[in-house]
């Protein structure tokens, strides 16, 4: 009886191993498919390499990009400058000695003539002027006399040519002391003998008073920086630029330029270059030049803002992008080139002056590379996000 009992227990044991095992079984096979149909995470999107950034065809709606090219200087090559004085028909007046202004004989903008009085000082030093004129004139006759009666001792033989060489010293400086005392006293019109109360300054050239930096009753001084007057012959003006290295062989001098001003647009001065400098500023790489515009009816002003073309300037070729396509970036200027398969990098280029919608190039870039003449800016901020 007890062996009955004992088999169908073990039969029943092992239906119930059978069943957890099956169980088992399928919750591995579902645990297995459930991972296999579980979607698999994206890969990264790979960065062209170089510091580039490639964009979905969809972002380059609003992105123009236009190929580089080169255009003839005649029509490329401007200079930024301003207006300044003919420095060679232009007087700083100053007064060449300590004083006080009695009285101003003109006033800013009246024309004058040179030689014309334009200023009374009044002087303690005039009569000290005079009095060191009139010692230096007695010093010289009395070493002139020194020096005959030495030469005539030396042919007796009464002196040795040592005495006579000194007295030919002291006459010489003597001499010197004449001339540098009449020349104080010339400066300002006066003689060592004519005595004098107040003394004039005179124009010495012909043009307008177009500065004035003095009043009655002013104490002035012979070594003040500022001048008591400007004056200066308005007939012609100076324009003065910058002009790059690398263009120095398309500017001579006598050649032709055209200038404008913004008082005045659509009008256009002529001119030519006066002077070429001769040093190069190691900062900018710049050299000056110096233009002379004839100013007949006294319209250019001084310090005006002005620009220069350069004319004549043969078949040189220089290379000029849209001013929207460079980005600035402090004192470095950037534009986007647009590569192969629609990757897109920064590049440091060297820039000119602007000319109207467009601005020089120096460096950097070569014909037929393509960049980005629209939505640069938003690039630029995707290239830094990067």
């Amino acid at each position: 009886m007890s062996r009955m009992q004992a088999t169908p227990r073990t039969s029943l044991s092992a239906s119930s191993a059978g069943r957890a095992g099956a169980l088992c079984l399928a919750a591995l096979l579902c645990a297995a498919g459930c991972t296999k149909s579980a979607p698999a995470a994206p890969p990264e999107r790979a960065q062209p390499a170089g510091g580039g950034v490639k964009l979905e065809t969809r972002s380059l709606d609003f992105v123009k990009i236009a190929a580089v090219s080169e255009t003839d200087a005649t029509t490329a090559i401007n200079l930024t400058g301003r207006v300044a004085f003919d420095e060679d028909h232009t007087q700083r007046v100053a007064s060449p000695i300590d004083g006080r202004a009695t009285a101003l004989l003109v006033r800013p903008g009246d024309h004058v003539k040179a030689g014309q009085p334009i200023i009374e000082l009044s002087s303690p030093h005039v009569g000290q002027l005079q009095a060191d004129a009139q010692k230096a004139d007695q010093d010289l006759a009395i070493a002139n006399k020194a020096l005959e009666r030495a030469r005539r001792l030396r042919a007796d033989g009464a002196i040795s040519d040592r005495e006579v060489a000194q007295a030919e010293a002291d006459f010489k400086k003597a001499r010197s002391d004449v001339a540098r005392a009449n020349a104080g006293l010339k400066s300002l019109g006066l003689s060592a003998v004519d005595p004098a109360v107040n003394i004039a300054l005179r124009a010495q050239v012909s043009g307008t008073v177009v500065e004035r930096n003095v009043l009655v009753g002013q104490e002035v001084r012979a070594d003040a920086l500022a001048p008591l007057l400007t004056i200066s012959s308005l007939d012609s003006v100076w324009v003065l630029a910058d002009v790059y290295e690398q263009d120095l062989g398309l500017v001579e001098e006598g050649a032709d330029v055209a200038v404008r001003v913004p008082a005045y647009p659509g009008e256009s001065f002529p001119g030519r270059v006066g002077h070429i400098g001769d040093v190069v500023d190691a900062q900018t790489r710049t050299v000056k030049i110096r233009c002379v515009v004839p100013n007949p009816k006294a319209r250019l002003k001084p310090e005006m803002f002005a620009r220069i073309e350069l004319k004549n300037l043969g078949d040189h070729k220089v290379i000029t992008v849209p001013t929207r396509a460079v980005i600035t970036d402090g004192d470095k200027s950037k534009v986007i080139v647009a590569g192969e398969g629609g990757v897109f990098r920064e590049r440091q280029v060297d820039v000119g002056p602007a000319m109207d919608d467009n601005v020089r190039v120096l460096g950097g870039l070569t014909p037929g590379e393509r960049i980005v003449t629209d939505g640069a800016i938003f690039l630029m901020r995707e290239l830094s996000s990067r």
